[in-house]
């Protein structure tokens, strides 16, 4: 298995269902909960990285690893 750092969001939500030992049949809706997850998390990281900001404002977070969704996640 590669690094988290090299691959993609999308590939490590795959991944993680894959650990999880999810059955075939449940694949699909586990990782739509772990996009909402996801989401989710995002969406509260930029909440308080506006609210940390002066300006009240906050650049959005990038998903630019798979690092950064297993942090998320």
């Amino acid at each position: 298995m590669s690094n988290a750092l090299g691959i993609g969001p999308n590939v490590m939500i795959n991944r993680i269902v894959d650990r999880s030992g999810t059955p075939q049949a449940a694949s699909l809706g586990k990782v739509a909960e772990l996009r909402m997850d996801l989401m989710q998390a995002l969406d509260e990281e930029q909440a308080e990285a506006a609210q940390a900001s002066p300006t009240g404002e906050a650049a959005p977070l990038a998903l630019t690893s798979g690092a950064v969704v297993d942090r998320l996640i």
